[in-house]
């Protein structure tokens, strides 16, 4: 892992840090810092922690160092759960939860009977949502409850259950996770001292392969990337009950586009809450949608090329001023100085990063 500053007169990035040895091989899908600017986690996306055989994946704990950015490692803690997705903290550094993704095709062979006749099935990993207290120091300690996902029954073809975004929603009472592999979101109850996932889920439509959240502050709704279905969906969510309703699916791509497969990744929210940005894997583009509070309906704005290939994840730091793409296939990470009047954004900068996968921003 690497730690850049910005450069606020054109976006840029200059490295600061890396992480030792230790994590030359740490595989991050994804991050998080706290709200003090104080901590990160990362995700560590395996199956075999520690090259461990059915271990699962990890969660990595870094303190950030005021005045120079760089990394300490404080712990790691099994994910619980095989190939962790998501990862976010509370705002009052109390709580992480973790979307562990599992695998969503078929990997083992098992024998069961039905009706007396032995047939073989294949099962996945569990799509799993775990949930860890925060230490003082920004340690954590271990899980002390998992989610376990609903199965898609060996009757039912189709990958399996496979959680890719975990997220809370604007009062943070709710965590909501989307199942990328089963097509459902799952809402559970929090707060600062939660010690249990105990929720209820619900189905969307099949095979658009829910993926990415970006949740509004203000306006009772959340928007989603389809992965399958090149789209984005925005739902009504009621906060007191924890209930979803949707509202409206819009395409991320030009009517009559023949182009390359496109399969939306990540999803993010201007910090004005006035845009969405949904990258497009496949067309390399970033589609721009502009938001009404008083419906949660989307129109789009515009579709601009990402600079690079394979966009995987994007962010924005605080300030709104620069948006960044992590351009994964093409190994880069692309700077835009976006008008948060118009939504719409230029390229400002693009720097090489091997591997680049996530961003996350921390004011220190």
């Amino acid at each position: 892992m690497t730690a850049y500053s910005v450069n606020m007169s054109d976006g840029s990035l200059t490295e600061v840090s890396k992480t030792g040895d230790e994590f030359d091989k740490l595989y991050c899908d994804g991050m998080c810092a706290s709200a003090d600017g104080r901590f990160l986690y990362s995700v560590d996306v395996t199956s075999s922690l520690g090259g461990v055989a059915g271990a699962g994946g990890g969660i990595v704990a870094f303190a950030i160092d005021p005045k120079t950015g760089s990394l300490k490692h404080l712990n790691t803690q099994p994910s619980m759960g095989a190939n962790p997705a998501s990862v976010i903290i509370d705002k009052t550094n109390s709580r992480v939860v973790v979307g562990n993704h599992g695998a969503s095709t078929s990997r083992i062979v098992t024998i069961a009977r039905r009706d007396g006749v032995p047939v073989i099935e294949n099962p996945t990993d569990d799509a799993t949502v775990a949930l860890f207290p925060v230490k003082p120091d920004g340690s954590l300690e271990p899980a002390v409850d998992v989610s376990v996902f609903a199965r898609r029954p060996s009757t039912d073809p189709g990958p399996g259950a496979a959680c890719h975004c975990v997220t809370f929603d604007r009062t943070q009472r709710w965590v909501i996770a989307s199942d990328n592999g089963y097509d459902h979101i799952y809402v559970f109850p929090f707060s600062p001292s939660s010690r249990t996932l105990e929720g209820k889920s619900f189905a969307t439509p099949k095979g658009k392969a829910p993926r990415h959240f970006a949740v509004h502050p203000r306006a009772p709704y959340f928007f989603m990337t389809n992965e399958r279905e090149a789209s984005v969906s925005s739902f009504y969510f009621d906060s007191n009950t924890g209930d979803v309703k949707p509202v409206q699916t819009i395409a991320t791509i030009p009517e009559g586009y023949s182009g390359p497969r496109v399969a939306p990744s990540d999803l993010r929210m201007h910090p004005n809450s006035k845009f969405i940005y949904a990258a497009n894997r496949g067309d390399d583009s970033i589609a721009i949608y502009g938001i009404d509070e008083g419906s949660g309906r989307l129109t789009l704005v515009d579709i601009e090329k990402t600079g690079g290939q394979g966009p995987r994840e994007m962010n924005f730091e605080p300030s709104g001023t620069y948006f960044f793409v992590c351009n994964s296939q093409s190994n880069d990470v692309a700077t835009f100085a976006v008008d948060g009047n118009t939504g719409k954004m230029t390229q400002t900068a693009k720097i090489r990063v091997p591997q680049a996968d996530c961003i996350s921003f921390a004011t220190i």
